[in-house]
């Protein structure tokens, strides 16, 4: 199925829903009604939902089992996945977005038999505006102050920072080799993603630092003395290569973290009251102020940018955390304010919801899509809808 057929029938689908949950407006209708004229096909399709299907899963009475085979019959044809309904979801979101499944699945079927007899479901005017998904971007700042675009470069040695050597590998990682450094070289470097962008880089010890969108991560060309001290702002995945003679320390905001070698990901974005540093494996200390915490697997801390103060996560979603380093959106009941910070950053856009600062999401999709196939996900899961105009987006009920 190509995306454009998707498109329509994930707006179809939801005005099926809506016409049959009595939310349809006046232009909805509209366009529903020139859907259901272009073809008999699309009547027939209509007249195949059952209310009484629809009127089991409103009740809580229709049959998990079928819905989660639905659920996953619409993830392989859009890529579009929900959290699992009983788990994530309240009462209301569930039987939301389980009817609108039930429409897309009959739906999908109904374009599975056009496409076996050769015929093109007849399509009318949806949303047409799109904004492509971030991609591999970054830029470095060299300790004289010049600046080098990586995604401009060519692959090999683009720097040299006294003996150490900078390299662009074949598949986009930034990688230092330090190997012939003087121990009393001291330069700093600055790698910096923008919205849109992301990037891999090997420091000079030999430590793999993955950066979000928005982020920045400072460090010396060559690891001098008993530490190794870097600089994070934004989102960093970082796996740290064991040196007990040398603990690496990143320092964000107004707190640090100290490992000798561990795997763990900081999220530090400046307008953002918490940073969360969280442990995949290994163990960190946290210092903010006068006050310690060691972490251990799976836990999260979060230091408040004005109190100062280190508390644990009540419960850690890891999936969700690690997202965006396996190339997702999880959403786990999640605000807002948070969805939309995400999807700035990502697809480098300005996103106006207000009206709907209290909507809570869930789901799963891949970063990898353009950012209609997300919002339509949203739309699908609550009642709001969309608009791109250039790079802004218009949310509204």
């Amino acid at each position: 199925m190509e995306e454009k057929d998707v498109q329509q029938l994930l707006q179809i689908a939801q005005l099926i829903y809506r016409q049959r949950s009595g939310e349809l407006d006046e232009s909805e209708q509209e366009t529903l009604n020139s859907w259901l004229a272009a073809s008999e096909q699309n009547r027939s399709l209509f007249a195949e939902l059952s209310s009484g299907q629809l009127e089991a899963i409103t009740r809580g009475e229709a049959d998990q089992e079928n819905l989660k085979a639905s659920i996953e019959r619409v993830y392989l044809a859009t890529g579009i996945k929900p959290g699992p309904a009983n788990i994530y979801m309240s009462k209301w979101r569930t039987w939301r977005w389980a009817a609108a499944v039930l429409v897309l699945a009959v739906a999908g079927a109904w374009a599975l038999r056009l496409v076996k007899e050769n015929k093109q479901p007849p399509l009318v005017a949806m949303h047409t505006a799109d904004v492509a998904p971030g991609s591999r971007k970054a830029t470095l700042q060299l300790g004289n102050g010049s600046t080098i675009v990586l995604d401009d470069a060519q692959n090999g040695v683009i720097a040299n920072q006294g003996k150490t050597v900078i390299k662009k590998s074949a598949n986009g990682q930034l990688v230092y080799d330090a190997s012939a450094a003087v121990a009393t070289e001291v330069t700093y470097n600055t790698i910096a993603t923008p919205n849109g962008g992301e990037y891999e880089v090997i420091l000079p010890d030999g430590s793999h630092v993955w950066l979000n969108a928005a982020s920045s991560i400072r460090f010396p060309a060559a690891f001098t003395g008993n530490t190794r001290r870097v600089e994070i702002n934004g989102e960093a995945y970082l796996e740290i290569v064991k040196n007990a003679k040398a603990p690496f320390i990143v320092v964000s905001g107004n707190h640090s973290v100290e490992v000798l070698g561990t795997t763990f990901n900081i999220h530090s974005y400046p307008k953002e009251d918490n940073i969360a540093t969280t442990l995949i494996k290994g163990s960190i200390r946290i210092a903010a102020g006068k006050y310690t915490k060691v972490l251990q697997p799976g836990q999260q801390s979060l230091v408040n940018r004005n109190a100062g103060d280190i508390r644990l996560a009540p419960e850690v979603n890891m999936d969700e955390v690690l997202a965006w380093r396996n190339g997702k959106f999880i959403f786990d009941d999640t605000s807002m304010k948070t969805v939309v910070s995400q999807l700035e950053r990502w697809y480098d856009v300005n996103i106006d919801y207000t009206g709907m600062e209290d909507y809570r999401f869930n789901g799963e999709i891949s970063r990898n899509v353009s950012l209609s196939k997300v919002l339509k996900m949203m739309e699908l899961t609550s009642n709001i809808h969309y608009k791109i105009s250039d790079r802004n987006i218009y949310m509204t009920k």
